[in-house]
């Protein structure tokens, strides 16, 4: 009984966790003299506003190269540019993160490139993005039933330390153009209806 307790509290700790890689709950913010960029599910479960889905730089660490990291990022903007920060403003964090992401959001979720949440491209980003949230949701009676239509994909920034804030212009906040739909078994589909790729 005591084993089973123990077990228990060890795997409700690590599924708190804010992001895969958090260390005494940073919530995988940028660290001193740097920045991040990031993209979240929005509200997907009742406990969370925001779920993790992944961050600038730390995604180029699964790129296999630098060409490929190039293709993900653009050619201006490297991995060392998040970390060398010194300035530490959040008015650059964010303007430096909205003209990445600017780029990203309007990406098909249909589209088989390689980018901040689909580095391999092996895959379409909705159906990538489908089966995080069906991991997520796999225990929810009414995902299992009906799946999940009309989820929201904001852009956050962290800069030296501090915490999450919503990439915005003009106090408008910046979001993925589409918003993501996906079926019970974890495979995407166009929100509004409409014929979409399937396969890469």
């Amino acid at each position: 009984m005591k084993t089973t307790l123990v077990l228990s509290v060890v795997l409700a700790a690590v599924a708190a966790k804010f992001c895969p890689g958090e260390r005494n709950g940073n919530e995988c913010r940028a660290g001193d003299n740097a920045y991040k960029c990031s993209v979240f599910f929005e509200n997907l479960t009742p406990r969370r506003k925001l779920t993790w889905i992944g961050a600038l730089p730390d995604a180029l660490k699964k790129a296999k190269n630098k060409a490929e990291a190039k293709e993900i990022l653009g050619a201006d903007v490297t991995e060392e540019s998040f970390n060398n920060f010194p300035g530490c403003q959040a008015s650059a964090a964010n303007a430096r993160c909205y003209t990445t992401l600017n780029k990203q959001r309007s990406v098909p979720l249909d589209s088989c490139d390689r980018n901040l949440i689909n580095t391999s491209g092996s895959e379409t980003i909705g159906d990538y993005l489908c089966k995080q949230v069906r991991r997520w949701k796999k225990n929810d009676s009414d995902f299992k039933a009906n799946g999940i239509k009309n989820l929201k994909l904001p852009f956050y920034y962290s800069a030296c330390n501090g915490p999450w804030e919503p990439v915005t212009n003009g106090g408008t906040d910046l979001y993925a153009d589409e918003d993501l739909c996906c079926n019970p078994d974890g495979t995407f589909f166009r929100c509004d209806g409409s014929d979409f790729n399937q396969f890469c």
